[in-house]
């Protein structure tokens, strides 16, 4: 990520020290030095750097400037897809919207809750935790009642056979 600032960095110093030193009209240097921030301000960062704009959220980084479309996120061109887009309270995933959860999914409101990030990732763990229990002893009761099931229809199906003979 510092590489590709760098990089970026590198371009608009470049430009804009060949636009300095040429003989261009105003109207040109204001349209490099827009293009230079507009490059800065489309960037990813590891960690929530804005929250009051849109971002998409994917591999554990965050991204700024781009387009949602389709169920696609478009960033300096860029086609990325499987991630979760956030905008104005809602999380958009595979063209789907669901409301956004702090915690979840990389949403922060403010500063304060990515701070506390661990706590939220606790509250998870044990959310799932109890969800996964849940389904485990829905799992056994299925068993057990599915084999008492079969063991009824059997003999249910040997009364009905004998009386038909």
């Amino acid at each position: 990520m510092i590489r590709k600032k760098l990089k970026h960095l590198t371009v608009i110093g470049a430009l804009s020290s060949t636009l300095l030193f040429t003989a261009c009209t105003p109207e040109d240097q204001a349209f490099a030095t827009g293009l230079g921030v507009g490059v800065l301000a489309t960037s990813m960062y590891s960690y929530p750097y804005y929250y009051d704009q849109p971002y998409y959220y994917y591999g554990g980084r965050y991204y700024y400037g781009g387009q949602y479309r389709n169920g696609y996120y478009y960033h300096n061109g860029r086609k990325y897809r499987s991630g979760h887009y956030y905008n104005r309270g809602n999380r958009y995933y595979n063209g789907r919207r669901y409301q956004a959860q702090v915690g979840r999914h990389g949403y922060y409101k403010n500063r304060t809750q990515y701070n506390n990030r661990s706590q939220y990732s606790r509250q998870i763990n044990t959310r799932n935790q109890n969800v996964n229990r849940s389904v485990r002893d829905r799992s056994n009761y299925r068993d057990t009642s599915r084999t008492r099931n079969t063991a009824q229809n059997r003999s249910n199906y040997s009364r009905t056979h004998d009386r038909r003979r």
